[in-house]
């Protein structure tokens, strides 16, 4: 679905058209793509398939500037609508070497930040957070920071951008005892999941966050997601299951899949779970098709927590820890391994 946002007139005195492509759109991909060529394999298969038809409920936008027909800047927003609001990752920004330092991106981005806000909070377009990554203190860096956009741990590139003060205690909010729900992860789960892996660690935590992920603590899963989505449209022998508030926020995960350091047949376990639903824990478990022969590893530090009282009742036991095996900043901690 093509939508036009209007036009500008370029320092050079060009004309830029601005305009937001919502996937599916096949008619478009001829157009966009050339601009996303650069990307990996894991990236491009998402553009085509986004292209081509709906992937869950996730909505993938590609907002464009162009001149005389042609595009020659490009943003993307994915994201997922909620009853709270979307969440959504920005990313995949490019302008034609030809057409840098006209103004095109700053222009483009200003009417895309009004565009995707359309709907507030609860409405089924709008978004009210955003994620992104980039360079610390680089040129894009001010760009989005222009824009609202703030350093999550004020060190890194890893950004994100809240349209109030409500937006991420409203999104992340607990729900009842018991009325989260366990289901398949899909597609929609992708922005939300990344706003998971942007939260702060708790002294408290057991690491690693995830092992799918490749992440020690905070951080972030665009790019891991689609390599995961990668792998499952590849028939993967992976099962992916979600936790989903009441509130339609996604909480936590577990994900069971070939243990990439086992010398056999070996599955590893990956569970992560926000810290408001950790009581969820073994209903993910207990929803998993834990095979019938072969061992299951999984893999988390000292302190014991949620993660390892569900890993003791779903038939784990602690089998070695490993000192100083897992180094996060200036620490070292011991790695435990369960098995079952």
């Amino acid at each position: 679905m093509y939508t036009h946002l209007g036009s500008i007139t370029l320092k050079t005195g060009e004309q830029l058209e601005l305009s937001c492509v919502r996937c599916p759109d096949p008619s478009w991909g001829a157009q966009i793509m050339p601009l996303l060529g650069h990307k990996s394999r894991e990236t491009r298969d998402h553009f085509e398939a986004a292209f081509a038809g709906p992937l869950d409920n996730l909505d993938t936008r590609f907002y464009i500037g162009t001149i005389g027909g042609v595009a020659v800047t490009n943003v993307m927003i994915v994201g997922a609508h909620r009853p709270t609001g979307g969440v959504g990752i920005l990313g995949h920004v490019y302008t034609r070497p030809e057409h840098r330092q006209k103004g095109a991106y700053g222009a483009l981005m200003e009417a895309q930040m009004g565009h995707m806000r359309q709907g507030g909070p609860g409405g089924s377009d709008g978004f009210r957070i955003l994620t992104l990554g980039t360079g610390f203190e680089s040129h894009p860096y001010w760009i989005y920071h222009r824009f609202g956009f703030r350093s999550i741990d004020g060190t890194s590139g890893k950004m994100k951008w809240l349209a109030d003060a409500e937006a991420e205690p409203q999104t992340l909010r607990p729900s009842r005892p018991g009325a989260a729900t366990v289901r398949p992860l899909r597609w929609d789960d992708w922005a939300p999941l990344d706003l998971l892996a942007s939260q702060p660690v708790a002294m408290d935590e057991e690491l690693p966050r995830s092992f799918t992920f490749d992440l020690k603590g905070q951080g972030s899963v665009e790019g891991p997601f689609q390599s995961l989505q990668r792998s499952l449209r590849r028939k993967a022998p992976i099962t992916t299951l979600a936790l989903e508030s009441e509130h339609g926020t996604t909480m936590g995960y577990a994900i069971l899949q070939p243990d990439r350091v086992a010398f056999g047949d070996g599955l590893a376990l990956d569970l992560y779970v926000h810290p408001s639903h950790q009581a969820d824990a073994p209903r993910l478990l207990d929803a998993l098709p834990w095979p019938k022969t072969g061992r299951v590893a999984a893999y988390s530090t000292p302190p014991d927590g949620y993660r390892a009282a569900a890993l003791r009742g779903a038939g784990f036991n602690l089998v070695t820890e490993l000192p100083e095996w897992l180094k996060r900043d200036a620490d070292r901690l011991p790695l435990r391994i369960y098995a079952r």
